[in-house]
């Protein structure tokens, strides 16, 4: 049964390799950003991902969230409850995950955690399983409000709701089946069971245009329901962009960003604001300026 699985998953994989070269995968994340709504994925399970379950990789990332608290701990870099960055983060992601439970059954299990590490670099993380970790440089450096904060949360959430990690894994997985890199003789059984390994993968992920355009839509949507101003979006990322462009493998590395991908979130604004009005209890009419956009203009029917 187990060398039968193999050839499955093998010429399933094969297939796919005459459409598009997964062994060269990374190739695909190096083109810069360009709106990708054609390709939005909603309601589909990419196939790359049923090479790696979901329990495999939430227990895997549940491994290596401890193993991240617990350094952060030892060198006393872990914020504690107490601390006004983690009450704020706790508030804000706490208000976001009843409107993001719709988006992946599993959520509704999972084990949230929402931590903070002190620390100069911009970066933050949800693993899959729900599990949040915020460096402090990305509040404190990048001097974000709550709206932006609540997006970049909200953005980081639709990542693990959407399985990207998953996906990707799945593609390395695909790639490995097909060079010979696993014995042949291994079943899809022991793949799947063995350690990933993914630690620094998780990390250092970089994610593709489509997974961006689908976590900005799904994470802008969760953060308007609980009433953080999508407008925000568009200054959050700027921000990011402007002090992480230059520095090797960081955060807007990691999520590509171009004039594309910000008309991207402008051209969505008529559908996230009236989200973000209902959950402040307003019309889009009443709703206030925001700092840097300016009063939102309903388009004319």
């Amino acid at each position: 049964m187990k060398v039968h699985a193999f050839i499955r998953v093998t010429a399933c994989a094969m297939t796919l390799q005459a459409g598009a070269s997964f062994a060269a995968s990374d190739a695909v994340s190096q083109q810069p950003y360009s709106a990708a709504s054609g390709q939005i994925r909603f309601g589909n399970a990419a196939l790359f991902r049923n090479l790696i379950p979901s329990a495999t990789l939430e227990q895997q990332s549940a491994d290596e969230y401890q193993q991240i608290l617990h350094e952060a701990q030892r060198t006393k870099h872990l914020l504690g409850d107490d601390n006004p960055l983690v009450k704020r983060a706790r508030d804000i992601a706490n208000r976001e995950i009843p409107f993001a439970l719709k988006w992946n059954d599993r959520s509704k299990n999972w084990k949230w955690q929402i931590n903070v590490v002190r620390s100069n670099e911009i970066r933050m993380y949800c693993l899959p399983g729900g599990k949040i970790v915020i460096y402090s440089g990305l509040i404190e450096r990048l001097r974000l409000n709550d709206n932006e904060l609540g997006m970049m949360i909200g953005h980081e959430i639709a990542h693990a709701l959407r399985e990207h990690a998953r996906d990707r894994l799945g593609r390395q997985q695909a790639a490995q089946l097909t060079t010979g890199t696993i014995p042949p003789l291994f079943g899809f059984a022991d793949i799947i069971s063995a350690p990933l390994g993914i630690g620094e993968q998780l990390l250092a992920m970089r994610y593709t245009p489509a997974d961006e355009t689908e976590a900005d839509v799904i994470g802008s949507e969760i953060a308007s329901r609980a009433g953080y101003d999508p407008r925000a979006a568009v200054t959050l990322w700027k921000k990011i962009d402007s002090a992480t462009r230059r520095t090797p493998n960081g955060f807007i590395w990691m999520h590509p960003f171009g004039a594309d991908r910000v008309h991207d979130l402008m051209k969505r604004l008529p559908d996230m604001m009236p989200l973000y009005a209902k959950a402040l209890g307003l019309t889009v009419d009443q709703l206030p300026n925001y700092a840097g956009m300016g009063r939102f203009k309903k388009p004319r029917s």
